[in-house]
């Protein structure tokens, strides 16, 4: 009698179709949500002074901010043509054009507290250079963004290897 053997393409172990056995990889959006945790603290303090839980919610706001720029925030990649693509007008499309300058301001009115506090300061529950982290991701996300507007896919895209056999 003759058996059946049933044959199965031949998948990679990491290519797997199963998304329950996949591994999570860190997020490049979840740094500046974990980098808000440093403004936490100072936030729920009860030590800290109204202006200090004021700076500090704005810190976490920043960096909040920032994560949605990673994440939502589309690259406008400046068509050859001239021609400007088409939306979706959704409930966010409105206060897109304000998220970078606003983020921005906080990032500086953030570092000008930084710069205008003298080294020894007691009062403070965390460190003024804390105030530092959220103009640093917002440049470091800008500078990718810039990065990745200026990535040729056309040209990468030729230098794919197209051999899919054995």
């Amino acid at each position: 009698m003759a058996t059946a053997r049933l044959r199965r393409a031949f998948r990679y172990p990491d290519d797997s179709g199963d998304d329950e056995h996949s591994r999570e990889e860190l997020d490049e959006e979840a740094i500046p949500l974990f980098s808000s945790f440093a403004f936490i603290a100072s936030i729920l303090s009860g030590s800290s002074s109204l202006s200090e839980r004021f700076l500090s919610l704005l810190g976490a706001l920043s960096l909040l901010v920032t994560a949605y720029i990673m994440k939502y925030l589309p690259l406008e990649r400046p068509d050859p043509k001239g021609k400007r693509p088409m939306t979706t007008p959704h409930a966010m499309a409105s206060i897109r054009p304000y998220i970078l300058p606003v983020d921005a301001a906080i990032c500086v009115l953030l570092a000008l507290f930084y710069a205008s506090q003298p080294t020894t300061q007691s009062w403070l529950v965390i460190q003024p250079v804390t105030y530092l982290v959220p103009g640093a991701m917002f440049a470091a996300v800008l500078i990718a963004r810039k990065v990745m507007l200026s990535v040729d896919l056309k040209a990468l895209e030729n230098l794919r290897y197209e051999y899919k056999g054995a």
